[in-house]
């Protein structure tokens, strides 16, 4: 279903950026781990924690129910509702995906904002990755280093799970994609002409 820029659909997503008849296939898709979207909404916890003491307090002062709740819900909307929704769509409906033609990135922050961006693996320089918190929690930063011919940037995405065996396997996927594109610029090439000794047949004339 689509609302808006967000596509909750993630097949059709997917439908869009890996081209099957033209022979590219899926190699893999990672969501991001759960927890990027706990450490996204610490900010409004602690504030949904204050507001439930205040209504608390409250109830137990026999404050005006309604207008201390609705006053705290509206402060609750405002400062953490939106916040926490948006944290929810990122780790929700944003995805790696790996095909045998490129790497996409697909970044949807919230209803009215989509970012896609296909990197194809010839324009890959090398891929890292890094450990996040100590390497306690399984997952991490992956890095991906562009050539200097697409302005040599580096692209970084955080709470990437198992980052060691996903930099592996794209390292790979690109490594094969080169060797392709070699064998394939090697069968064009015209033969080479071998240089030697050119028998030349001379007919003697009948007398």
């Amino acid at each position: 279903m689509r609302i808006f820029a967000l596509e909750t659909d993630i097949n059709k997503v997917k439908e869009r950026f890996c081209k099957k008849e033209s022979g590219e296939c899926e190699v893999l898709m990672t969501y991001y781990h759960g927890l990027s979207f706990f450490f996204a909404i610490l900010r409004e916890i602690f504030i949904t924690v204050v507001l439930v003491s205040i209504g608390i307090v409250g109830v137990i002062y026999a404050w005006p129910q309604v207008l201390t709740w609705g006053a705290l819900g509206t402060v609750w909307v405002v400062f953490a509702f939106f916040n926490i929704l948006k944290a929810y769509i990122d780790w929700c409906y944003d995805f790696i995906l790996v095909t045998t033609d490129k790497v996409v990135l697909v970044d949807q922050t919230s209803f009215f904002q989509q970012e896609i961006k296909p990197i194809h693996l010839e324009n890959i320089g090398s891929i890292t990755m890094e450990t996040q918190f100590m390497d306690i929690f399984p997952f991490g930063t992956v890095s991906f280093h562009l050539k200097e011919g697409e302005g040599g940037d580096v692209i970084e995405k955080k709470y990437v799970p198992r980052a060691r065996e996903l930099t592996a396997k794209i390292s790979d996927v690109v490594m094969e994609y080169q060797r392709r594109g070699s064998r394939a610029d090697r069968q064009h090439e015209p033969a080479p002409i071998q240089a030697g000794v050119v028998d030349v047949a001379v007919e003697t004339p009948v007398v």
